[in-house]
This record gives structure tokens, C-alpha cells and sequence, in this order.
């Protein structure tokens, strides 16, 4: 969708390259708060006042640019913009009733059942909930100190509001980092961290963290925006990790400087 958009001092935006000779009736439009119709260099443009989340803008739009396309950019960019949950996410949340305030997801493992009951036992005290969902012993607490625990795994979000993301935060620190004791995903950059990233995959994941835009990353690949997004909500499905996430995008680098165990480095 091609539009024009002002607010009282500038030109935010100009894909009709007629922005400055409109200036002036944008002005009018943030004073009168009405709808302006304009012609300008053979273009019809009515010029509309929003109130948005950076005051109020005057939007430019094309006389006979159809409004389902400007509900279909609307659409797009909420998708782009909105949460996705990995499946294994969506399978532990159910286990979760939402919360009000903030809370930590912690996902205790051990390879012997004996010392996860241990573990269990010294985190029991503190623990809001502890929910065995097979292998995994899935717990809620409202603090950040822990017992330590040398025998199992533990792996910690980082304290949240969503329960979702405090799973999928939690499955990272389990996914990625090596060894036993307590892990926050806080301190992911602290720990022994192994991150592969399959050969099928490294061409995909360099170009997208090459890319300043879902846009720019179709062109990379040659590829649709629709198919762009779809490459990258499947790996964010397969490796948990987003890409809006600064400190993520780094784990997704470290992959692709990781040797396979064959020992070639993806």
C-alpha cells in the first residue's frame, strides 16, 4: 500500500513521491481534524488525521486505493508483529494456568529418576508448582534463588509475564546450554553452549540475519514475502529461537560457526 504520511513538523513517509507540494493541506487536516481530498501532478489523494501510538499523523492515501488493500497491509504487519509459539510451547503452557504479575519457568531433567526426586525435594520449599510432564519436572517460582543443584539440570526463564514465553525461554536454556546445575536464560552468553544449525539450513538463517527486513530477506532468498515468512516461522519452530531477539540472533551466529560431528563447520 502506497501512502503518505505527516505529522505537524515533517514528512514521515512519501511513496508517491508528492509529499512536499502536500505539506501545507496536511497541516490543515492536523488543525481542522477533517478529511481533505487533493490533486496533485495528476494524483487524487485524500489526506485523513489518526490518532496513533506517536500522537497524531495525517495519512496520505491514493482516491482509488481500494480499503481492503489497506486492511490487507494492516493485517500483514500484525502478523509480522505478533508472538508465535513453537508447538512444543503450546503442548507445556496447558499444563500452566495464566498469572498476574511476573513469575520464572523452570524445567528440571536428570538421566536418573533418583536424583530428580532429590532435586525435587530441595526445590519443593520454594516452588509455587512442580508438574511432571514426562521428561521434564515443569516448575513455577516467583524468585530467582534457587537451591543449587549439581546432580540435575535446571534450566530458568527470565522473570515473565507470559507463561508461554517463560516456557520458551526456559526450553532454550535446556536446548542449548551443556552440563548440570542451574541455568537462567538471563546468563545464556556465561554458559558452555552448543548450537548447530543444520547444513539445510545455514543458506536460510545467514541471509536472514543479514537482512534489515522481512523485505529485504525475500529478495535474498528470491522468494515472496509470504514465503520469506514462512521460511522464518519455521525456524523459529525448529531451533526456538526468534529473530527479533538480539541476544537469540547470536545464538542462530554461533550455529552457523558450530562444527557438525563430523567435524565440517556449517
Amino acid at each position: 500500500m502506497r501512502c503518505i504520511i505527516f505529522n505537524n513538523e515533517e514528512i514521515i513517509r512519501d511513496d508517491l513521491g508528492v509529499a512536499k507540494e502536500l505539506f501545507s493541506y496536511a497541516r490543515l487536516v492536523l488543525q481542522s481534524g477533517t478529511v481533505v481530498s487533493v490533486r496533485s501532478t495528476g494524483l487524487d489523494i485524500i489526506l485523513m488525521p489518526i490518532d496513533t501510538i506517536a500522537g497524531k499523523l495525517v495519512l496520505g492515501l491514493l482516491k482509488d486505493e481500494p480499503l481492503f488493500e489497506a486492511m490487507r497491509y494492516y493485517v500483514d504487519h500484525l502478523l509480522l508483529n505478533a508472538k508465535r509459539w513453537p508447538t512444543v510451547v503450546e503442548k507445556l503452557a496447558k499444563y500452566l494456568d495464566p498469572w498476574q504479575g511476573k513469575r520464572y519457568v523452570g524445567l528440571l531433567s536428570s538421566a536418573e529418576i533418583e536424583k530428580r526426586f532429590l532435586a525435587r525435594e530441595k526445590l519443593a520449599s520454594i516452588a509455587l508448582r512442580i508438574i511432571n510432564v514426562g521428561e521434564y519436572d515443569l516448575y513455577v517460582f516467583s524468585t530467582e534463588l534457587l537451591s543449587p543443584i549439581i546432580s540435575s539440570k535446571l534450566c530458568v526463564s527470565s522473570f515473565c509475564d507470559d507463561p508461554k514465553e517463560a516456557i520458551r525461554q526456559a526450553l532454550i536454556v535446556e536446548k542449548y546450554v551443556r552440563g548440570q546445575g542451574v541455568f537462567f536464560y538471563e546468563k545464556l552468553h556465561e554458559y558452555d553452549l552448543l548450537v548447530q544449525v543444520d547444513p539445510s539450513d545455514v543458506r536460510i538463517v545467514r541471509y536472514r540475519l543479514l537482512s534489515s527486513s522481512l523485505e529485504d530477506f525475500a529478495k535474498k532468498m528470491n522468494s515472496t514475502v509470504k514465503e520469506a515468512f514462512q521460511l522464518q516461522c519455521e525456524l523459529e519452530e525448529k531451533y526456538l529461537l526468534s529473530f527479533n531477539v538480539g541476544m537469540e540472533c547470536c545464538l542462530y551466529a554461533r550455529g552457523l560457526t558450530t562444527k557438525d560431528p563430523g567435524g565440517h563447520q556449517t
